[in-house]
């Protein structure tokens, strides 16, 4: 469920401690490319017979090698940068005075947890978890 609000601040707010969510959203895609990678990689080391017409550009065993390198690196770029954002974040979090505010947030924002789950998991209504987000969010202050 999309929470809204009208409130300018929520929304930086939200925008600023959403940028981990999204950083490990893209090093999930970037890791599923790589996945692919290495199953094409072991199709090259074993080529499967097939009916099928070859392409017209052969991809050879380097291309897929320097692929892999080039998506590795940049995964690692990212991570790095996400261990950062994290930190930030962390550290906004932490500054909150309620602590159940900074506790869905942190399970919010940094282990991508949903506010259903986390109301199960805190023994709370849906309804006062989510007042907690709201609460939380716009008391953070994001100074980074």
């Amino acid at each position: 469920m999309r929470i809204v609000s009208k409130d300018e601040h929520f929304r930086e707010s939200k925008k600023a401690l959403m940028r981990y969510r999204v950083l490990m959203e893209k090093v999930a895609r970037m890791e599923e490319r790589l996945e692919q990678i290495d199953r094409d990689l072991m199709s090259i080391k074993s080529p499967a017979l097939s009916s099928e017409p070859k392409a017209s550009v052969r991809i050879t065993l380097e291309d897929k090698l320097i692929r892999k390198d080039e998506l590795e690196s940049k995964i690692n770029a990212t991570l790095k940068f996400a261990r950062q954002n994290r930190a930030d974040i962390m550290r906004c979090i932490d500054a909150l005075e309620n602590q159940k505010q900074a506790l869905v947030l942190e399970r919010y924002f940094i282990d991508n947890a949903a506010l259903e789950t986390i109301a199960d998991e805190m023994h709370y209504s849906y309804e006062y978890i989510k007042q907690l987000y709201i609460a939380g969010v716009k008391a953070a202050v994001i100074d980074w």
